[in-house]
């Protein structure tokens, strides 16, 4: 096999074949390769020896750059292009190339092989072939290079072609330090592209990039930084709640119709899409709460010990403190039998409370609640600066998102939907999905949040945010802890479902966050000034 060597990438490769095989797998879809114009699968492998990494040094040092006019790299326009030094089979030579800023984050890379490359490769596989395939009436090797050319012209080109594009291409992005969004759309298409013995060989290739991000000064972003407060109050209405979780519920001796305000013990079981789902045989119910479907309060009204009823439940309207219903277009039954009417029974506030959920006694357990709450707005405080952080990054970070990053982003999700929808057996109406209107609502939601991980990205190269393995160890322990499970087994389960970089990820943005918390401004109209 010959070699070839791609910048200081070396690459093996057979003198013809279709497919470039090598030994190490190098996964191009991560910058975003994707030759569908070519009709071919590329399986590229690198394979780095030691070897091949000294040949590589060789060759670059036997060549006087000076000598040639290439002088060091500063930058690229259509009317400056680079020059790119590539070894491919035997062939050595340097790739013109030039760079065009189009609009929507899109470049035009225009590529440019010599003449004299071109002609030394078609003469190099012309030679092989000759050599290698007996054609009739001639001895092996000895067939004019004329009749190899009219009879294999096609294959020859197919073969280099396509080990010349797709090197071609990784080289100029590499050297001109582009980071491709998906696929690349070489022009002219694949099937129009020829090489012309005694012409140069050129193609452009149009692919979408990560725009540059400028960063602004942290503290142009302003929030929400008052103290946080949790008035004694509030507290005394946490530990009713306490008081309601430790009540008993009593049957009376009084036989008579359950009235509004009772509590009651029912039996009973939901019905979703006429399918069985919950129940509970011992359920009590203080009838004044507000967490009760209207439905059933209203039925159990008039109701005698022993009676049963059928409700069925609207759906198509949101419960209390809900923004929506999340069983709106469903059927919801709820079958339910009367046990007794009840008399709630709640405990004292006392020591012998708060020792029953735990705490040494009742001051201690008041304090605990106390810090719980405090907490408890404090994790408010910062999800809301979050958010409020999220929205002036994408009002204030000035970049274009490429459309053909989103359009794709846009059809996936609305195949996932329909498939989801097609497991269901339902329409889009009956799951009450407004299909027309997703797609600007899904453009909405990706150019959002497009933005917000390129500026996250920005920061953490600025900023050098990052997450260290041992920090990376420590989260899985604490989660593994939590959830009662082997730390070694869980980090081996992420690992094996490709999710411990996004994992790490997601730790870095919390930290990334953060750091913008604390360097953010106060939001002027809520600092609260003496008078």
């Amino acid at each position: 096999m010959d070699q070839a060597v791609v910048g200081s990438n070396p690459i093996i490769h057979p003198s013809f074949a279709s497919v470039v095989q090598l030994d190490r797998a190098t996964d191009f879809g991560s910058v975003g390769w994707g030759f569908e114009s070519l009709r071919t699968r590329f399986l590229v492998r690198v394979n780095p020896t030691a070897q091949n990494f000294g040949r590589m040094s060789e060759l670059v040092d036997e060549i006087d750059l000076g000598s040639i006019g290439v002088s060091p790299r500063e930058g690229s326009s259509p009317s400056s292009p680079n020059l790119i030094f590539i070894i491919i089979g035997h062939t050595e030579f340097f790739l013109k190339v030039a760079v065009e800023r189009l609009e929507k984050g899109r470049v035009k890379l225009n590529i440019e092989i010599s003449a004299e490359t071109i002609d030394q490769e078609l003469s190099q596989q012309y030679r092989q072939i000759r050599n290698n395939i007996a054609i009739p009436g001639f001895r092996k090797g000895k067939a004019p290079i004329s009749m190899i050319r009219a009879r294999f012209s096609p294959q020859i080109q197919a073969d280099i072609l396509q080990r010349l594009i797709p090197s071609s291409y990784d080289d100029a992005i590499r050297q001109e330090e582009i980071i491709p969004l998906g696929e690349v759309d070489i022009q002219p298409p694949f099937d129009q592209l020829e090489l012309v013995e005694g012409q140069e060989f050129a193609f452009s290739a149009f692919v979408d990039v990560k725009p540059e991000v400028v960063v602004p000064e942290l503290s142009s972003f302003e929030i929400n930084k008052t103290a946080v407060d949790v008035p004694k109050e509030d507290v005394d209405e946490r530990m009713k709640l306490y008081q309601e979780m430790r009540a008993d519920y009593i049957p009376i001796e009084e036989e008579r119709e359950v009235v509004e305000g009772d509590c009651v013990n029912i039996s009973w079981q939901s019905f979703l899409d006429d399918e069985p789902t919950e129940s509970e045989d011992d359920a009590d119910i203080d009838m004044s709460q507000s967490n009760i479907f209207t439905e059933i309060k209203g039925s159990l009204v008039g109701m005698e010990v022993g009676q049963s009823k059928t409700v069925n439940i609207d759906t198509s309207k949101p419960q209390e403190g809900q923004a929506k219903n999340p069983l709106e277009g469903r059927d919801v039954r709820i079958e339910f039998t009367l046990n007794a009417v009840t008399e709630k029974q709640l405990p004292e506030l006392d020591d012998e409370l708060a020792k029953d959920l735990d705490h040494e006694n009742y001051d201690q357990f008041y304090a605990s609640v106390w810090n719980e709450m405090v907490d408890e707005e404090k994790n408010s405080r910062y999800q809301e600066q979050r958010e409020d952080l999220r929205q002036q990054i994408v009002e204030k970070i000035d970049v274009e998102v490429p459309e053909a990053l989103v359009e794709r982003y846009i059809q996936e999700s609305l195949s996932n939907v329909q498939n989801q929808l097609d497991r269901e057996g339902r329409t889009a109406e009956e799951a009450n999905i407004d299909l027309p209107s997703m797609p600007d609502q899904l453009r909405q939601g990706v150019i959002a949040d497009t933005k917000c991980t390129w500026f996250l990205e920005a920061i953490s190269d600025r900023d050098n945010i990052t997450v260290t393995d041992g920090e990376l160890d420590i989260e899985i322990r604490q989660i593994a802890e939590q959830q009662n499970r082997d730390p070694e087994k869980y980090a081996t389960l992420l690992k094996a479902s490709n999710r411990l970089d996004q994992f790490r990820q997601q730790m870095r943005d919390e930290k990334i966050y953060q750091h913008l918390v604390e360097h953010a401004s106060a939001r002027p109209d809520l600092i609260i000034t003496p008078t």
